[in-house]
């Protein structure tokens, strides 16, 4: 909105908490030093007032940054959720939200079942889908970035 509209009254809209989250998220990404997929993810609590832990695909701490495989899907890289979750507090007593770049695998989704994460908000849908059924079968609110900005805004 220009300054003019501010001026007469205007009101300027605000970035919803989704975008701003998954704009974290993507900035992590840029962390990683995988050439074929960049995965972002970032813990917030529920109420939108604390970022909690963030976390991209690298390998271990001092380890290479290279490929074990060029086979995809089996780099052997650390994905993105697995290190925000490990660096997550779960004593923290608010409902958390991860945000990521892509949705999430099978594997990843059951961790964050186990670390209760109550909702997941992604950005592109990976190539395979059934992390996403995973989540919602355990009762996790799943939504792709543009649903949870509908939601934001009513």
């Amino acid at each position: 909105m220009s300054p003019s509209n501010l001026e007469s009254g205007g009101m300027m809209e605000r970035v919803s908490w989704p975008e701003t989250w998954m704009t974290i998220a993507s900035a992590i990404a840029l962390r990683s030093y995988d050439p074929r997929l960049k995965v972002g993810a970032i813990v917030v609590s529920d109420d939108n007032t604390q970022m909690l832990s963030v976390g991209y695909n690298g390998n271990y701490k001092g380890g290479p940054h290279k490929h074990e495989s060029s086979v995809p899907g089996d780099s052997g890289f650390i994905h993105a959720e697995v290190n925000a979750l490990v660096k997550c507090d779960f004593n923290f007593h608010k409902k958390k939200h991860m945000y990521l770049t892509h949705s999430p695998c099978r594997a990843c989704s059951k961790l964050i079942v186990n670390a209760e994460i109550s909702r997941v908000i992604y950005d592109i849908e990976y190539r395979e889908t059934s992390g996403l059924e995973i989540l919602k079968s355990a009762g996790v609110e799943v939504f792709n970035l543009n649903q949870a900005i509908l939601n934001a805004s009513l």
